[in-house]
């Protein structure tokens, strides 16, 4: 069967090693951007559907959470090894769903063939057993134990990586999982239990349903899988503001939670910044994927000193690396939330920058032909003049924009203190022609990940990933992503 596909196509859902097409299941629609096309149709989640999926996934935890580690990475492996071969189809699905550029299907693409790879490398080591010698003459034995059945809802904006980190690690310690797909990219997420399904995970391991794009469904969706008596752990990729109500009802049932929420990322340059470097961070790390990236560069802290010379630095590369006037937007909506911000912002005495023949000849004018613009495109763009009263400095645009924030020279207090005051803690960049003194930042800054003359935006699957304040709690990647989804379980006796 091709994987290329019509409007007339219906997105399944995945239960129990099948796909599912119930009579009774509301579908919606699902478009492309920039044009907002349709591209095909999904069958969207019912309580119904989401009760039998759970169902399925709790009869499949027994033999699965028995299934020797050895056995587990032989299915990543070949899963591995099969998505390397779908480039043709990863990219179809990333255009026609998100807009998403090749360079973009591709990272995201590798980034799981890697994934898949290595986590048989920390696997064995992580859920080993630990032998303790207490002082009383007690022995005991330390177990990392699986929850059960997890669920896992994650987003659309890197919907191979964002999918597949929230169910690999659960799986791979031993659970079974329920998928809540996002709406926005259901036939991507549902790819991704093609490929499991092909190289031999067993049925009910991974279950995968679209959840209802309208937020009302949506949240009665989530209630659903959340109060199950048989659920035992939630993980949630997403914003802030949705994991803050997610947080609440998982609170109502008392049911543990992972979490990595918004960022409002911060680039901090010192005086001896390589202006050069700088600027390619910059750019790369504001506009890749449009800027829709969790991690993406929103807030530049730079000293007075250097921003002109930046000014015209960024100007002049944002055309060599991005060279198409502009960047697709997942919705309307989106675009139209960025518009709101630039308004106000400028009306506020913000200045606005673009590597438009133009020059700087923008501000209202500019905005208003964006506006006419009946695309969801925007053009890469970045502010000066910003000042804390602008509701940009404080809001996660989640677009092709980002804002210089001045600071006065050589005062790293008052820059250290400025990126801490913000609401959000996921990624921090550093720029300094002096290694050395950019580390001794470090340990002042409030930020799940921070780095050194590089951007924003990275991510590893051997290294810890996730947030602090804000951006949530909990760690994706490595052995401490596995451990998230296992509880300690202590055994003691008498010598």
């Amino acid at each position: 069967m091709s994987f290329e596909k019509d409007a007339s196509f219906y997105v399944p859902l995945w239960i129990n090693g099948a796909t599912l097409r119930p009579d009774d299941s509301p579908t919606y629609d699902v478009t492309t951007p920039p044009s907002q096309s349709l591209t095909w149709k999904a069958y969207a989640a019912t309580p119904s559907s989401l009760n039998e999926a759970i169902l399925s996934a709790s009869q499949a935890f027994g033999s699965w959470s028995k299934t020797p580690l050895l056995d587990r990475i032989a299915i990543f492996s070949k899963a591995a090894d099969i998505l390397e071969s779908k480039t043709d189809e990863v990219q179809y699905y990333f255009e026609k769903e998100i807009g998403g550029a090749e360079a973009w299907s591709s990272f995201n693409q590798n980034f799981c063939v890697g994934a898949l790879r290595s986590i048989g490398d920390v696997l064995q080591d992580t859920l080993r057993t630990e032998v303790i010698q207490g002082k009383d003459g007690m022995k005991g034995m330390v177990s990392k134990v699986p929850y059960g059945v997890v669920g896992a809802i994650a987003p659309w904006n890197a919907p191979l990586i964002l999918g597949l980190r929230a169910v690999l690690a659960p799986i791979a310690a031993g659970n079974t999982v329920v998928m809540l797909a996002a709406p926005l990219a259901p036939m991507t997420h549902h790819f991704i239990g093609l490929i499991f399904h092909a190289a031999g995970l067993p049925a009910g391991v991974l279950n995968i349903l679209p959840a209802p794009p309208a937020p009302g469904d949506a949240a009665e969706i989530v209630e659903s899988l959340v109060k199950h008596p048989n659920l035992r752990f939630l993980n949630f990729t997403g914003s802030t503001t949705v994991g803050r109500k997610v947080n609440e009802v998982a609170g109502r049932y008392g049911k543990p939670v992972t979490m990595e929420l918004g960022g409002k990322c911060v680039a901090l340059a010192l005086q001896d910044a390589d202006l050069d470097k700088l600027a390619q961070e910059l750019v790369v790390g504001a506009y890749l994927n449009s800027g829709q990236i969790c991690m993406s560069t929103e807030l530049a802290l730079i000293p007075t000193a250097i921003i002109p010379p930046l000014v015209e630095k960024l100007t002049s590369t944002i055309p060599k690396i991005f060279p198409h006037p502009t960047l697709p937007l997942i919705t309307q909506s989106s675009k139209q939330k960025i518009l709101n911000l630039l308004t106000d912002a400028i009306q506020k005495g913000a200045v606005l920058h673009t590597a438009s023949p133009n020059g700087q000849d923008l501000q209202s004018t500019f905005l208003e032909k964006l506006t006419e613009d009946e695309t969801t495109s925007l053009p890469p763009l970045f502010l000066t003049k910003i000042t804390k009263e602008m509701e940009i400095y404080h809001t996660e645009t989640f677009g092709p924009v980002f804002c210089i924030v001045e600071y006065e020279d050589d005062n790293i207090d008052q820059a250290v203190r400025m990126t801490n005051e913000l609401e959000a803690g996921l990624s921090v960049s550093i720029f300094s022609g002096n290694k050395d003194e950019a580390i001794k930042i470090v340990p002042q800054i409030e930020s799940g990940a921070v780095h050194i003359n590089h951007m924003t935006v990275y991510d590893n699957p051997a290294f810890p990933h996730g947030g602090v304040k804000a951006s949530g709690y909990g760690r994706f990647g490595g052995k401490w992503g596995i451990e998230e989804f296992t509880y300690i379980k202590t055994l003691t006796f008498a010598i």
